[in-house]
């Protein structure tokens, strides 16, 4: 999501413009609904071995999810060659199941029927710093460094025994949170054919260690706009978002793979 500036001067029924508002407003704050299709695997080691749990497959969370995500932009500089991006979504779930396979969570083990209650938090923050490579009247390339940190917050606990058999669950939530600095490079496209539409595109990656982490991660984001006003617009576009973290860390040696997909839908105003 980014930042423009341009210049209007209404007519009778018309609009007439030097460059599309994307292409030109020094702000741009955005608000949007993500329809994502989502599928969490969370990995907890303890001294006994354990597997990545599917959160959705083996702990029955809905895979489908709605959620907002904001975003704001801003060119910073005097030519408006370098800019700005914040932006943030949450995904929240919870989920009460009857497991049907053995499962291991730290170093609980879970036999099959027992019912288990669990959660799954995880906030994303993104930030990126990026300079103009490429523009024109109707276009503008760019390509910068961001890092994408994301609290992961997710929690299993027992809370039922099978049958008249003891089997000692631990009757508090084992819960493992972490904070994750994922590094990236990015570069966006936009543009615009007419003052109304515009078609931009947008593609971050890396892999890196970094310290107690390791990750991998793409972000990529399509998205087609048409201009209501001077100052909004509204978008449609495809959100794609996959992480994988390791976490070598004292309270959680493990790793989780994330992935958020679908339509995303947003309303911008550029200044």
């Amino acid at each position: 999501m980014v930042c423009f500036q341009g210049i209007f001067s209404q007519e009778p029924d018309t609009i007439s413009v030097k460059k599309h508002p994307l292409l030109e407003n020094r702000y741009l704050l955005a608000t949007g609904f993500f329809v994502n299709l989502k599928s969490v695997k969370i990995d907890v080691n303890g001294v006994l071995p354990s597997n990545p749990i599917d959160f959705g497959e083996t702990l029955g969370m809905d895979r489908r999810e709605n959620t907002f995500a904001f975003g704001f932009d801003w060119r910073f500089s005097k030519e408006m060659n370098w800019h700005a991006s914040l932006e943030y979504f949450r995904i929240f779930n919870t989920q009460t199941t009857t497991i049907e396979d053995q499962i291991k969570w730290s170093n609980t083990i879970y036999p099959v029927g027992v019912i288990l209650d669990s959660g799954i938090q995880v906030d994303l923050y993104r930030i990126f710093f990026g300079r103009v490579i490429s523009r024109g009247m109707k276009h503008e390339f760019s390509g910068g460094l961001g890092i994408h940190t994301m609290n992961i917050n997710s929690f299993i606990q027992g809370r039922a025994y099978i049958g008249s058999e003891d089997y000692a669950l631990d009757p508090g939530k084992k819960r493992v949170k972490v904070l994750a600095p994922v590094p990236n490079i990015g570069f966006r496209y936009v543009y615009a054919p007419s003052v109304r539409w515009a078609v931009s595109a947008r593609v971050e990656w890396f892999s890196l260690a970094i310290g107690e982490y390791s990750g991998r991660l793409w972000n990529l984001e399509p998205t087609v706009s048409f201009q209501l006003t001077k100052t909004f617009n509204i978008g449609m576009g495809y959100k794609y978002f996959k992480a994988n973290i390791g976490v070598f860390k004292n309270v959680w040696e493990g790793g989780s793979d994330l992935l958020y997909q679908g339509p995303l839908f947003s309303l911008r105003g550029t200044f």
